[in-house]
């Protein structure tokens, strides 16, 4: 019998699918041995010294830097399953390692690593506690006055920006006379910005309000969170004792850098953060700017990305200023920019200091690609990622030039 085209389509697919990888992988394979014989033809052109030798340890090298990759690139397809089961653990354990040196300072007094745990624990619960109570009505009271206001305020916002327009830009000969003009010159659709405006801030909120609101989240990054703190030395040592002896002597200090350079940065951007949202909420207070709270908090949570955060939270606050007083709106803005000269020049350089020691383009470079790939999250974990990166690859090159002098060497 002849099997139905239904079944022999679905048969061909897979056997093309098979055929595929396979061809893929003769492909690397082949590659492979390029490099291989290049290696070889190369060597026989050159002395002794300068051969470059690819035996048993750079096999393994390749392997895992390969299998690494592989991991990596795993992970990137399939963060849509991975990202809600590791969010607790990740959150719990940037948590975790922020407090890590309050528990070593209190077990300097003589008390168990549990105690000392327990102590600090029992502190963020009260401060919770007592921050919610006191704060937490008036944020659900702003936020709840500012989601229905928003409309209004953008309509009115932008009523007073086009009767300027027209009145200040417009009188020009060479300009559109209305501001609509400029928009269809530029092919720009108000309606389109601001639905797009509305939507994302829609699904925003509505990620995070699913994610606070969880009540699975809640419970698991609590208690997560204490037993990284409680069993930190364990699981550290845990870890040592799976390095093989003969690899410990270099990754024991690179382990001890990338502590250096994630410990300095989230520590001290944890602080610097939590100082701006204080000082910020404090200046909008004083300056009779309304939803003071949540805007400070805003600023303070945008302060967490650098170069771009300050600025990406100081925006709504001189936007909600700006659609009652524009005088306001102006002492608002120098009101964050005496902010962030304290920030730049007193508390950042105190607090963090140079930990990540990244070239400010570079780390503008490294926020937008970690925007572009994992959004919000991404611009927050871009630059210590990029620290840690940094990291390994100064071992890789220290690395090579301890293994392969002759390649830096000068011809």
């Amino acid at each position: 019998m002849h099997e139905n085209p239904p079944a022999l389509l679905l048969t061909l697919s897979g056997a093309g699918s098979a055929l595929e990888t396979l061809i893929k992988l003769g492909i690397l394979i082949l590659i492979a041995l390029i490099i291989y014989y290049l290696f070889q033809i190369g060597n026989k052109q050159v002395d002794d010294k300068k051969k470059l030798r690819y035996g048993i340890p750079q096999l393994k090298l390749t392997f895992f830097v390969l299998l690494g990759i592989g991991v990596l690139w795993w992970i990137l397809n399939n963060q849509d399953l991975l990202i809600p089961i590791i969010v607790p653990f990740v959150v719990a354990g940037v948590l975790a390692y922020a407090f890590n040196p309050l528990v070593k300072k209190l077990m300097t007094l003589k008390l168990s690593r549990t105690l000392s745990t327990a102590i600090i624990f029992i502190g963020i619960i009260l401060a919770v506690v007592g921050f919610s109570l006191v704060f937490f009505p008036m944020i659900v009271k702003e936020v709840n006055s500012l989601v229905s206001m928003l409309p209004d305020l953008s309509q009115n916002w932008y009523e007073k920006f086009m009767a300027w327009y027209e009145k200040s830009i417009g009188t020009n000969p060479n300009m559109p006379t209305t501001f609509e003009g400029v928009l269809e010159y530029l092919n720009i659709e108000v309606e389109a910005i601001t639905d797009w405006l509305f939507r994302s801030s829609g699904t925003l909120f509505s990620k995070i309000g699913s994610f606070a609101s969880s009540l699975v989240h809640l419970v698991t990054i609590p208690v997560i969170m204490f037993y990284f703190m409680k069993d930190g030395d364990k699981i550290a040592k845990g870890a040592k004792k799976m390095v093989l002896p003969r690899w410990r002597s270099w990754v024991f200090p690179l382990s001890e850098k990338i502590d250096g350079v994630l410990g300095g940065f989230i520590r001290g951007q944890l602080l610097v953060a939590f100082f701006i949202g204080v000082l910020s909420s404090i200046a909008l207070l004083i300056l009779g700017v309304e939803y003071w709270l949540i805007l400070g908090m805003l600023a303070g949570i945008g302060d967490l990305i650098p170069y771009i955060g300050p600025f990406l939270g100081a925006v709504p606050a001189v936007f909600i200023a700006l659609t009652t007083d524009p005088w306001k709106a102006l002492w608002v803005i120098a009101a964050f920019l005496i902010i962030q000269q304290l920030e730049g020049n007193l508390i950042s350089p105190k607090i963090v200091g140079h930990s990540v020691g990244l070239h400010p383009a570079l780390i503008i470079f490294v926020l937008l690609v970690g925007g572009a790939l994992w959004g919000l999250v991404g611009l927050l974990v871009a630059v210590p990622l990029a620290g840690v990166i940094k990291v390994l690859l100064e071992a890789i090159l220290d690395w090579f030039k301890k293994h392969y002098p002759s390649i830096f060497e000068a011809s």
